[in-house]
């Protein structure tokens, strides 16, 4: 078995106001839209808590396969300004084993649902 190591770390500028960002980002069906997990894979929501102190509970990964759940726990909310979160993948960092994954996937990944979320606030769908 082989196990390679490594850290998903980017940053996505987006030219739009803040409280179109917001939106995107507070409303279930918002994310369901722009969320992208990637061809062959879904993306399902356990629980969407938009409130301070609250959590969403959030599963992706390939149709059929081992499922990814990320978590974020909302520490403050501004409306129309700023949100404050915890998260299980803020930072990612893993462990891939057999090359049946890989830091590039998960960067590509994280790259592709933001861009779609660039797409989605410029009134389109991704």
């Amino acid at each position: 078995m082989s196990i390679i190591g490594g850290t998903v770390d980017l940053t996505k500028d987006l030219d739009r106001p803040a409280d179109a960002v917001f939106a995107a980002w507070s409303r279930e069906e918002a994310q369901r839209a722009w969320s992208d997990p990637g061809e062959g894979w879904e993306l399902s929501f356990d629980q969407f808590q938009f409130a301070v102190g609250e959590t969403d509970v959030c599963r992706f990964g390939p149709a059929g396969g081992q499922q990814y759940i990320n978590e974020n726990r909302y520490l403050e909310i501004e409306p129309g300004k700023r949100i404050v979160y915890s998260t299980s993948l803020l930072i990612e960092q893993g462990l891939y084993f057999d090359g049946q994954d890989d830091v590039e996937g998960h960067r590509s990944g994280w790259e592709s649902m933001l861009g779609a979320l660039g797409k989605y606030l410029d009134g389109g769908r991704p």
